[in-house]
């Protein structure tokens, strides 16, 4: 594609196993202290996490263990055998994106979301690397919906309906 013709890194992991492979990316940055602690701090909702893993009351790092804990499984060698991409290229990709800080910019393929079941997983697991950096609306990082998109207007609106439908 002409986006993967400008990439650093094109990545074919086996079909299906996108969430997978992000996961292990996150693994990574969360267990390199690649993550943005003050972004994390202030806009995750990391005390409701602690409740529902009955550590109430505990403190942001002690969120921080609790995370790593939650995705340790997940390492290189893991994503290795289950997607087909080197344990080390999982490695650079996760240390590349944790370096970004505030600056990840990604978009979801609608085939990877929609092409797979469960495959909607990978929305949320890309989405949860943006949020690991800190990349949430931010200059370089990934933009919310509505934050620079632009609907040009039509040249000729089309007419309002002159009969009763259920459909509409």
């Amino acid at each position: 594609s002409n986006t993967a013709s400008m990439a650093h890194w094109w990545v074919a992991p086996h079909p299906g196993s996108e969430a997978a492979l992000l996961l292990g990316i996150a693994k990574v940055i969360l267990d390199e202290g690649l993550e943005d602690r003050a972004f994390l701090e202030r806009w995750v909702n990391w005390k409701r996490f602690l409740e529902h893993v009955g550590r109430a009351g505990a403190s942001f790092d002690d969120f921080l263990t609790a995370l790593r804990a939650q995705y340790a499984e997940f390492t290189p060698e893991w994503v290795a055998r289950e997607c087909g991409v080197e344990a080390e290229l999982v490695r650079t990709l996760g240390r590349e994106i944790g370096a970004a800080r505030g600056a990840f910019a990604s978009h979801v393929w609608r085939n990877a979301a929609s092409g797979n079941l469960g495959g909607w997983q990978v929305a949320r697991c890309l989405q949860f690397l943006v949020v690991l950096t800190g990349s949430v609306n931010t200059p370089g990082g990934t933009q919310l919906n509505t934050a620079n998109k632009f609907v040009a207007p039509r040249w000729t609106p089309p007419p309002p309906q002159d009969a009763w439908s259920e459909l509409l």
